[in-house]
């Protein structure tokens, strides 16, 4: 094994400036344009210049550890900064709407309370009106049973006038009675043979 393994510019990202495998696809080439995956012959030379560097077990070795889907499914700082900025901007967009949703209830709850709130003050109003006619009927009926006691006074003394009307025309009756019998008695008497 050599003591160490040179940088060449294979190995050089000209995109991003950093030192990296050729076997990266997310970094770009001299022209700035994204490289592509690497071809069978690339994959070749990359070997037989490990294999010069390094010699060829080490160099079998380090072309078998490249990942079974290619390196280009690792993610770079910068996609993982992307996908930070993303998140975050996403995070803030549910936030926002869920801020926005959140008002759009507290107003409708808001305005559905006012309006519970003034039904119920209609209601108490309402309340108010029948109490006040409640009391009304209750005046009436106050009324009414002073006018049934006035009444009832009234039959009473009615009722005691008849009692002494009929007591005198017993006495009247009585009185004829005994007048005409009385009458009839001296008459008869009057004329009895003596």
């Amino acid at each position: 094994m050599s003591s160490g393994l040179i940088v060449s510019d294979c190995f050089w990202c000209y995109g991003c400036g950093e030192a990296t495998s050729p076997l990266n696809r997310r970094h770009t080439n001299q022209t700035g344009d994204p490289t592509v995956a690497l071809t069978q012959q690339q994959r070749s030379e990359i070997y037989s210049n490990l294999a010069k560097a390094i010699g060829p077990q080490e160099a079998e070795f380090l072309m078998a550890q490249q990942p079974p889907g290619g390196w280009e499914q690792f993610a770079t700082k910068r996609d993982l900064a992307d996908l930070d900025l993303k998140t975050q901007t996403g995070f803030a967009e549910v936030h926002a709407k869920m801020d926005k949703g959140f008002v759009e209830v507290h107003a409708k709850m808001d305005k559905g309370f006012a309006e519970v709130k003034e039904q119920f003050a209609e209601v108490k109003e309402q309340f108010a009106e029948v109490k006040e006619q409640f009391a009304e009927v209750k005046e009436q009926f106050a009324e009414v049973k002073v006018q049934f006691a006035a009444i009832d006074t009234r039959f009473a003394e009615f009722s005691e006038r008849r009692s002494r009307d009929v007591w005198a025309f017993i006495a009247a009756i009585v009185a004829m009675t005994v007048s005409i019998c009385g009458s009839v008695f001296l008459s008869v008497w009057q004329f009895a043979p003596t």
